[in-house]
């Protein structure tokens, strides 16, 4: 059996949802000119700290082998913007019992106060 929501409280989530997916698309775009800007600036080091383009992917320092220490930044970003994600698109909205009791706890605080 379906829950009846007032007019007013869909309007509220509608307006949450609709702030939350923005946010996130601003996440998005940031992460993704922050690891593009971060990805020249690692080519145009790693070019010239190895001599030319790379024969491998290596930490240590032997000639033409770059340094791949991009992928730890471009992996902490990623795993950011997937639970920005999460939050955005995958969680369910408060149910009109969880916001009673919420309700009730503020106005027990007031009281006491």
């Amino acid at each position: 059996m379906t829950e009846h929501v007032p007019e007013d409280r869909l309007r509220s989530l509608a307006l949450d949802r609709i702030r939350r997916r923005r946010n996130f698309r601003v996440h998005l775009a940031a992460h993704l000119l922050g690891s593009l800007f971060l990805i020249v600036v690692w080519a145009i080091t790693e070019y010239n700290n190895a001599g030319g383009w790379p024969t491998g992917f290596r930490t240590g320092r032997m000639n033409h082998d770059w340094d791949p220490w991009i992928i730890y930044p471009l992996i902490g970003g990623t795993i950011a913007v997937a639970v920005h994600a999460w939050i955005a698109f995958g969680r369910e909205p408060a149910t009109e019992a969880e916001v009673e009791r919420e309700i009730e706890r503020l106005r027990a605080e007031r009281v006491s106060a």
